[in-house]
């Protein structure tokens, strides 16, 4: 069976822009895999770079299970909010736990006592972002709190950037500024790992990593930047290219309406290629007539619009044929220029493009 439509991971290159990162900034690497890795496979590219990394940040306890299950023994931080009934799993599976409310205190005291197992926890202070945390000023008491119960070890203390790529860099340094304000303010107790950065803020706050221990690494595992002007600032390799197949090629006279919504109309004879790919794949719909493919090097345009499970390609006065290959992104900031079009952020199509039936191929 022919593949209709998938992604190519190449392993190498997500190793290569680690060693780049890590050299570039001289810290502890924590691999953000959460969301399936940007919907790239999550467990696949741990397995494969975790000897390479020194930890790993997902969003929710099920994903830090699945890593443990899957053999993976390096830390792993859920970085998000949990539940009570979430802790005894974690703590039984030596999982870091974000800390920040005292439901979630009194959960690990009680797994603590029930099961006579230590906690692992980082911090989590709210410079800015507005999402999870306590304000700096709560901070100095709530460890003070947690501190005092044994079995509990503050492993880390973070906060994450609301700006992070902006040029404008006056709220993230404000961000910045309270975070060490607040580790100032705690500078008595002995916490392992701070950190801030993310893969924006490496680029655009050098600030953010130097005289800190770790930085959170998700999107430019990649080699995808938050803003296209940042990869003037850091070289990366590609590792992701997206591909689908010609299904089928007609030729249709000039005033031919095409797709739904009959938002194209030719305006002379036209070669029109439909290809097996639409916004189920990952495609999104707002693309319609407002990007291309590449078909051996050569642009080709969308024409009407994005249907779920195929797109309409203008192909005229080209030798294209059905089976021939398209390709969706690679090498020349596709992705980024996806989400400038659609006022999004290249996380959002990444995620976009995790869809099952978007079959992913893994180049070891």
């Amino acid at each position: 069976m022919e593949r209709r439509a998938w992604i190519e991971v190449d392993i190498k290159k997500i190793i290569k822009n680690i060693e780049i990162i890590k050299n570039y900034t001289g810290t502890k690497f924590m691999a953000c895999v959460k969301g399936n890795c940007y919907g790239m496979g999550m467990y696949k590219i741990s397995k494969e770079i975790e000897r390479y990394v020194d930890a790993f940040g997902v969003a929710t306890t099920s994903e830090a299970i699945e890593l443990r299950d899957g053999g993976i023994r390096k830390p792993v931080l859920v970085m998000g909010p949990i539940l009570p009934g979430d802790v005894e799993v974690l703590m039984l599976n030596n999982i870091s736990i974000t800390l920040f409310n005292e439901e979630i205190l009194k959960a690990i005291k009680s797994v603590i006592e029930k099961r006579n197992i230590a906690a692992s926890v980082h911090i989590k202070v709210d410079t800015g972002l507005g999402r999870i945390g306590l304000p700096p000023e709560k901070i100095p008491a709530f460890i003070e709190k947690v501190s005092s119960v044994r079995g509990i070890q503050i492993d880390g203390i973070f906060s994450h950037f609301a700006t992070a790529g902006w040029k404008d860099k006056t709220y993230a340094k404000e961000q910045l500024d309270k975070f060490n304000r607040t580790l100032k303010s705690i500078e008595k107790v002995n916490i392992p790992l701070k950190h801030i950065a993310n893969s924006p803020s490496i680029l655009n706050i050098p600030e953010s990593y130097k005289n800190f221990d770790m930085i959170r690494i998700g999107l430019l595992l990649f080699g995808v930047y938050t803003e296209k002007y940042l990869w003037r600032k850091l070289s990366l390799q590609r590792p992701l290219k997206g591909y689908c197949r010609v299904l089928y090629i007609k030729s249709v006279p000039a005033g031919t309406f095409l797709s739904y919504g009959l938002t194209y109309r030719t305006k002379k004879k036209s070669q029109i290629a439909t290809a097996g790919i639409g916004y189920q794949d990952g495609l999104r719909r707002g693309l319609s007539n407002n990007f291309h493919f590449l078909w051996k090097g050569h642009k080709v345009k969308i024409v009407g619009n994005i249907c779920m499970d195929q797109t309409l390609i203008d192909v005229t006065g080209k030798s294209v044929k059905s089976g021939d290959i398209l390709q969706i992104f690679g090498d020349n900031l596709e992705i980024e220029e996806m989400a400038e079009i659609l006022q999004t952020t290249p996380q959002e199509i990444l995620c976009g493009f995790g869809s099952e039936r978007m079959e992913k191929i893994y180049k070891l």
